[in-house]
């Protein structure tokens, strides 16, 4: 009977609607581990992307370790949502090791990715990988720009202090320029 209703339950993932599918994916989660082997199945086929999307999530959720590789290996899918959805299922999980692979979406051609990434990064709480960070203050995106201002005051990260100061002054986007400034202030410093 429950591999019925968890059949049912990943079919209704078939949605546009990020608030029906995150109400489906609470019901998933309090299903608990039997789910994960059906997840992890749709997780991998192709066949239906939203489907896949959500299921990635849902895998995150559950917070399964034997769910990482669907996930981490997810990271490299050709198609812009998947990746998205791997990262923020990855971002759910908590997975450190995780870290470094998204990190290296900071390059991706994408520019929701690299913001995902950014968030995800201080999710996972690893500061390990600010050098990756702090050349995010230069992308050519500025809510890009904006978010790496975020993270970077997130981790009070002093090395950026130079780079920071510079965007609170002169980037030509207010938005970039204020969040400069709230690193700022998280870095102690005041911008005379």
């Amino acid at each position: 009977m429950q591999n019925k209703e968890i059949h049912s339950l990943i079919e209704k993932l078939d949605t546009q609607s990020d608030k029906k599918a995150e109400a489906i994916i609470k019901k998933l989660s309090k299903i608990g581990p039997v789910a994960v082997p059906l997840l992890m199945k749709t997780a991998k086929n192709l066949e239906n992307p939203r489907v896949q999307k959500w299921s990635l999530q849902a895998l995150g959720e559950m917070g399964d370790k034997k769910a990482a590789s669907v996930l981490l290996n997810t990271l490299s899918d050709s198609r812009m949502t998947v990746r998205l959805h791997a990262i923020k299922g990855l971002s759910r999980m908590k997975l450190k090791r995780a870290v470094r692979p998204i990190s290296r979406l900071l390059k991706d051609e994408s520019g929701g990715i690299r913001v995902n990434a950014l968030y995800a990064l201080v999710n996972l709480n690893d500061p390990s990988t600010l050098g990756n960070v702090r050349k995010a203050l230069q992308d050519s995106q500025w809510y890009v720009r904006q978010t790496a201002c975020y993270v970077c005051g997130h981790y009070e990260d002093k090395k950026a202090l130079k780079t920071l100061v510079q965007l609170s002054k002169s980037d030509t986007k207010k938005a970039v320029r204020k969040a400069a400034e709230e690193a700022l202030q998280k870095l102690g410093y005041t911008n005379e």
